[in-house]
């Protein structure tokens, strides 16, 4: 340990290991945070000395804190309270990134939804349209069910108003025609 700084808690300078023992690794994001919790709580002691006494802590004082801030105890303290803060910093990210997303989504839908609904006058024709088809398909019912009754030869004599003659006619009206 010769080429690592003296501990201040050891009463060895001023250097304070606290980081090495909440930070385990370089992805350690809770031991980040729980060491920035550890900065904030010493500035706040440094400046309640500073304000009381117009001065800043002597090398007794800061040791002192240093045995009290490097305790089993308050290292655990200060990764609780990271977990906390970092569980805060994510609810409030993922509430507003669902917000987000949410507002992005309703607005995606309502350009879809718009894009497939149809104009008023492309209402009223595909209505027109129908209704056409409709009556069409509707004479062409009641043409066919009045052809049934009556039958094709009389449907086709009263329709295209002509006389529809069969060969045994011709021959009697040619008859007649010689005769006569």
């Amino acid at each position: 340990m010769a080429d690592l700084p003296p501990d201040s808690s050891s009463g060895e300078g001023d250097y304070n290991f606290i980081y090495t023992k909440l930070v385990q690794n370089e992805t350690d994001v809770i031991g980040v945070v729980a060491y920035a919790v550890y900065k904030r709580q010493k500035i706040e002691y440094i400046e309640a000395i500073r304000s009381k006494h117009q001065r800043r802590p002597d090398e007794r004082e800061l040791a002192s804190f240093h045995d009290l801030t490097n305790s089993a105890t308050q290292l655990d303290s200060y990764r609780q309270q990271a977990v906390a803060l970092v569980r805060v910093f994510l609810k409030s990210a993922i509430s507003e990134e669902a917000v987000q997303l949410s507002q992005r989504y309703e607005e995606r839908t309502k350009q879809e939804l718009a894009r497939f609904r149809p104009r008023f006058w492309t209402g009223v024709a595909q209505s027109v349209i129908g209704s056409a088809g409709f009556v069409m398909v509707l004479g062409a019912l009641v043409i066919f069910t009045w052809s049934l009754n009556q039958g094709p030869r009389q449907v086709i004599e009263q329709v295209f108003d002509v006389t529809i003659t069969t060969n045994a006619t011709s021959s009697a009206v040619s008859e007649i025609a010689e005769a006569g």
